[in-house]
């Protein structure tokens, strides 16, 4: 797949082809102009998709790499990267830069999590400490690094002028032209409080457009991150009632049965391959766990 220009100087390079329901799912923004940058680097066994893309846009220099969490499928590829790219400084979380120095507990940690998907992204390798720099201490102009926890504690999201990069913070997003799907990406340890408050500085930014890391763009960031916040509480709201109800049914299937009814937002679901459903059914159930996990500690 090649990189598709969404904006003059700017493109989405789709990654991760040769993994059942993820083509185009995971994808690097890149942005060519007075400043060269990207945003999220993907999974190691992606690489060479990158690699691609960045020679397909004549790439050969990179002054910046933003992660917005060093989750293997955003983060894993950034040590083998590193070395095509060795004088690019790589941006991230302070709480990241000990895991992407030293991947083993991570690693170790992603296999549990995600079992063979995990050993489909491949193992990651170290960053050099010098590549690294943390999000306190970068200063760009035309830049504003937002700490947006709630996916993970260490994640946050790069405004660029009017564009808001906000990584998994503003939910997944799936463009089907005339219809969009949205989706919590809220997995175990969820809080509800950390979640809105991230969204709600993001909307204080006045962002143009907001680009998710899953999966695509839209033109106006202060509606769609509106209806993120909305969805949540109605996502809230349905998982509390259901834990109060008996039923034969398990708790989060019951939990999806009323959400494709009330959540208009899912709706899209129908316009998705075999594949993609099998994909936001895994993910729904781990979004749905979060939530679970946070009404029960409630």
């Amino acid at each position: 797949m090649k990189p598709v220009e969404v904006q003059p100087h700017l493109y989405r390079i789709p990654l991760c082809k040769n993994i059942d329901g993820l083509g185009g799912f995971i994808g690097s923004w890149v942005f060519d102009g007075d400043v060269t940058f990207i945003v999220d680097v993907g999974p190691k066994t992606s690489l060479s998709s990158l690699l691609e893309g960045l020679q397909d846009l004549e790439i050969k220099r990179l002054d910046f790499v933003f992660l917005t969490h060093v989750h293997i499928d955003h983060a894993g590829a950034t040590g083998s990267l590193m070395t095509h790219f060795p004088e690019t400084k790589v941006v991230c979380h302070p709480l990241g830069i000990t895991h992407l120095i030293d991947p083993q507990r991570l690693w170790e940690g992603s296999k549990k999590v995600l079992g063979e998907l995990a050993l489909k992204y491949g193992e990651i390798d170290p960053v050099p400490e010098q590549n690294l720099l943390s999000s306190e201490e970068f200063e760009w102009k035309d830049f504003r690094i937002i700490l947006t926890p709630g996916h993970a504690a260490h994640h946050l999201s790069v405004l660029h002028r009017h564009r808001l990069f906000a990584g998994e913070a503003g939910g997944i997003f799936l463009d089907f032209g005339d219809e969009f799907y949205l989706r919590p990406a809220t997995p175990p340890r969820f809080i509800l409080e950390e979640t809105v408050g991230s969204i709600d500085r993001l909307l204080k930014t006045q962002a143009q457009d907001i680009y998710y890391a899953h999966a695509g763009f839209h033109r106006d960031a202060n509606k769609m991150l509106k209806l993120y916040r909305k969805q949540l509480f109605l996502w809230r709201d349905v998982v509390a009632d259901q834990m109060k109800q008996p039923g034969e049914k398990d708790l989060i299937d019951r939990c999806i049965s009323v959400l494709l009814e009330r959540d208009e937002l899912l709706r899209s679901l129908c316009l998705m391959t075999g594949e993609e459903r099998d994909r936001e059914s895994h993910f729904t159930r781990n979004s749905l766990m979060g939530f679970i996990d946070y009404l029960s500690a409630s």
